[in-house]
């Protein structure tokens, strides 16, 4: 009875000090194979608009309250990076209307949309750049630069 208890605390102890070296052995661990890759994306890829409107590839739209893309034309649409060209108007008259409002005024402009955040069934484009396509922009230029879009709640 004597030996079993000792043959049982010495199994017992070998089995401690073999599961404490796991993995640390002078071989380290085996990797075979290539890394798995992030599954592209392939459900529709929306941007909204001010009024939190899911829109593909607007050719018009009010992205803030005084920014109005016109006649937009778009590149890469539903990548990472979409990118797109058309028309800033001052439908608001942010610029007084100089020509009447009529008339409002515009510059062309350059928009990337990046930063796809993924909800159950769609994508949606989290941030605009917006850059005047012939630099310096107009003086009524408000919203040039980097822009948070809304996105619909998880």
């Amino acid at each position: 009875m004597r030996y079993g208890g000792r043959a049982r605390c010495l199994l017992l102890a070998m089995s401690f000090l073999g599961l404490a070296g796991c993995g640390t052995g002078a071989g380290g661990a085996h990797i075979e194979g290539p890394a798995p890759t992030a599954v592209p994306w392939t459900g529709p890829v929306y941007v909204t608009d001010v009024r939190s409107n899911p829109r593909q590839r607007p050719d018009v739209m009010d992205l803030t309250e005084i920014t109005t893309l016109y006649g937009m034309k778009w590149r890469g649409w539903g990548t990472p990076r979409a990118v797109g060209t058309g028309l800033v108007v001052d439908f608001a008259c942010v610029s007084q209307c100089p020509h009447g409002k009529d008339n409002p005024p515009y510059y062309p402009v350059r928009v990337v949309l990046s930063d796809l955040v993924k909800r159950e069934y769609a994508a949606y484009y989290s941030n605009a750049v917006l850059s005047p396509a012939h630099p310096p922009a107009p003086h009524w230029a408000l919203d040039v630069g980097d822009l948070r879009l809304r996105v619909p709640a998880a």
